[in-house]
């Protein structure tokens, strides 16, 4: 039996929903989902916008439905393990843990068999989404984080889940509520060793690579974008992280293309075009060159060796 409830309520300035989500079987409750929506008036222009927030009490084992999202969220557990698949690198959670998931990034989360998490969450999305995120220590290269009671956290977000109005004074409301999150993880972070300026500006360098892989950026534009002049970032960017900026971008889009190829079945021209490349044939020249094999024969190969070992089993 599914138990549903929703309220929704719309106006110019902004939609609001509010939904509870319960799935019962022989009258026990196994999971429970509560999730707010918001959409800001566009012509507000903050520079962070809230797009939504919720509650999971997860099943046993469950896996995240999503692959992809298109903005960030921040994930708060509050009880239970799970695990966390970011660029091929696992991470292994539990209570008083914090995870994001970065849009436009393969992603898989799952909880644990035995002790299910459970977590609270925001999405969020806007320009300086990725700036905040660094000021709480929370990256593309590192991007979970401890705190030493998330419970305090999960606070400060429940008033949020409760929201059933169309008020644009709840838009603003959660968006105090997000900094007010923030502001806790800096302080709480506030005593990590900072970084060199050479760091400093290949970290945001890298940043922007993996933020923005998917669009038709150039070693110029990101150049443009970091301040620098276009040889001395050349220069800085191989001395810390031993390839050239090029490299590192190549290197990042096969291997979401890879990642693409394995675990969705998406065709070879939208993996082409989810991973930046202008055309499908472009994009499989670069795969080729790079792994010896067509993306259509790598998919063929892994799958086969998936289905191989698997029999194995």
């Amino acid at each position: 039996m599914l138990l549903f409830h929703i309220l929704l309520f719309y106006s110019q300035a902004e939609v609001c929903i509010t939904a509870t989500l319960g799935f019962c079987l022989k009258g026990v409750l196994m999971t429970v989902k509560k999730i707010s929506y918001f959409r800001s008036n566009p012509s507000t222009k903050e520079t962070i916008t809230i797009l939504d927030c919720g509650y999971h009490e997860t099943l046993h084992g469950h896996y995240s439905a999503q692959k992809v999202v298109d903005h960030f969220v921040l994930h708060i557990i509050v009880s239970g393990k799970g695990t966390y698949q970011l660029r091929e690198q696992t991470y292994h959670l539990q209570k008083n843990d914090c995870f994001v998931l970065f849009p436009h990034v393969p992603i898989c989360y799952q909880s644990d068999p035995q002790d299910p998490w459970v977590y609270y969450w925001v999405g969020f999305d806007g320009r300086d989404a990725l700036e905040i995120m660094q000021l709480c220590n929370i990256t593309y290269q590192i991007p979970i984080l401890h705190y030493e009671s998330t419970i305090e956290l999960a606070n400060i977000l429940k008033p949020l889940i409760d929201l059933n109005t169309a008020s644009i004074s709840d838009s603003y409301f959660a968006l105090g509520q997000f900094y007010s999150l923030c502001s806790r993880l800096m302080q709480y972070n506030q005593n990590i060793k900072p970084l060199t300026r050479k760091e400093y500006y290949v970290s945001q360098a890298v940043s922007l690579i993996e933020n923005s892989y998917f669009k038709n950026i150039s070693v110029q534009s990101i150049s443009d974008a970091v301040g620098l002049e276009r040889t001395y970032l050349y220069r800085i960017f191989k001395e810390i992280t031993g390839v050239t900026i090029q490299e590192y971008l190549t290197d990042l889009k096969l291997k979401r293309a890879r990642y693409f190829l394995t675990n969705s079945d998406f065709s070879c021209a939208d993996i082409a075009y989810y991973c930046g490349y202008l055309s499908e044939q472009y994009f499989s020249m670069a795969f080729k060159k790079k792994t010896g094999l067509s993306p259509s024969l790598y998919r063929q190969k892994a799958l086969s060796d998936r289905s191989f070992h698997a029999k194995e089993e």
